[in-house]
């Protein structure tokens, strides 16, 4: 069977403890199996990923460990070494073999190594690089288990590639460097793919072999903060032959991020899902405008339509009041924003008057778009 999890390696969010809680509990309620740690605002894991975490952040960290495994999940530290060279090589090194025993002591023996997102050429010497930096960690752990530690290679999807992907100089030499039992994480075609099936994996195989755990980014919104998606997991083609595991690197809001665990386990509609966690029952009429990044709506040119949803504001944004209200309330006045603007633009008013209204609303650079192009139609 195919593990499934929760990745927190997004951008722009920071959990606090009583969040991951709360998400670990509902893993485990899901029957579901990880949770990987390595949000990108922790300073400590990215930035300055050579320092120690303070005492009372190690103390944090052992609660967090000893309630995931109470609840039978696996917990997976991550961090995100830069690349040691030159005379700073033996530094970095001790450097991270301190930080590891630190998570160690406080009881972490499943650890991930994240090259994601790296500045530097995709090549052979960067991928022989990484090959010494996962097998001096493997030998710090000591790994007795094979999937005790997982990596994310800085090429992590095809399009990184520039190319085909049996041309990447920094995976074939990292395949080269590696144990071939070392399991991976990779996004699939693209950074966030609209389709994943057995056959992309095989074509990753022919340059590189180790099992292979997807990084589905399919409800990320780091890359589009005015928006967020919690309609169903879809476009997924995977089984066991091909993947060891599959990890949603989601929002960072957790009651959101609960949602769409709930939707990954797929055994229940969106409607039953969002019905049991309080969503009024008006809000089905929005859940395609926020079903999934490749979900396309084309109702919304018809006026009407457009009418009809933004009655829906004072009910959504007003009257529903709840924790995941607060979650959602920026994306919701923003989309209704949204259509405000775009009834005003089709009812054709005084354009002085519409510019003057979108100019408290928009950016400069999106205005200068929009009314350019209104002249040039």
């Amino acid at each position: 069977m195919i593990r499934k999890g929760y990745i927190e390696g997004y951008y722009g969010k920071l959990m606090n403890w009583e969040d991951r809680s709360y998400l670990l509990k509902t893993l485990s309620n899901l029957s579901l199996d990880f949770y990987i740690y390595g949000p990108k605002e922790d300073p400590f894991h990215r930035a300055d990923w050579s320092a120690p975490y303070p005492k009372d952040t190690l103390i944090k960290f052992q609660g967090f460990k000893q309630e995931a495994s109470k609840l039978g999940l696996r917990s997976y530290f991550a961090l995100s070494p830069g690349v040691p060279s030159g005379k700073n090589k033996q530094a970095e090194y001790k450097a991270l073999k301190e930080k590891i025993k630190q998570l160690v002591n406080v009881g972490f023996d499943d650890f991930a190594i994240f090259f994601d997102d790296i500045d530097s050429e995709r090549n052979g010497n960067l991928g022989k690089r990484h090959g010494e930096i996962l097998n001096f960690v493997q030998e710090i752990l000591n790994v007795k288990r094979e999937d005790s530690l997982i990596f994310c290679p800085t090429v992590y999807c095809d399009s990184f590639a520039k190319g085909p992907l049996v041309d990447s100089e920094y995976l074939k030499v990292l395949s080269e460097e590696i144990p071939v039992n070392l399991p991976m994480l990779w996004t699939g075609k693209e950074v966030v793919s609209e389709t994943i099936s057995d056959l992309d994996i095989l074509a990753l195989e022919d340059v590189i072999g180790n099992p292979v755990i997807i990084w589905d980014n399919y409800y990320a919104n780091d890359y589009c903060p005015t928006n967020f998606f919690i309609g169903p997991h879809e476009g997924r083609n995977l089984s066991e032959e091909s993947v060891i595991g599959l990890g949603i690197n989601p929002t960072g809001l957790p009651i959101t991020d609960s949602i769409i665990l709930h939707q990954v386990e797929g055994s229940q509609e969106t409607e039953e899902i969002l019905k049991q966690f309080g969503v009024p029952d008006c809000f089905n009429e929005l859940i395609p405008f926020f079903r999934g990044p490749f979900y396309q709506d084309s109702s919304l040119a018809d006026i009407e339509k457009v009418k009809s949803i933004k009655v829906l504001s004072t009910q959504l944004c007003v009257e529903w009041k709840s924790e995941l209200q607060l979650e959602w309330s920026p994306f919701l006045w923003t989309f209704f924003n949204d259509l405000n603007f775009l009834l005003k633009l089709k009812q054709s008013e005084d354009k002085k008057e519409l510019e003057h209204w979108a100019s408290r609303r928009y950016s400069n650079p999106l205005l200068k778009v929009i009314f350019i192009r209104e002249e040039n139609n």
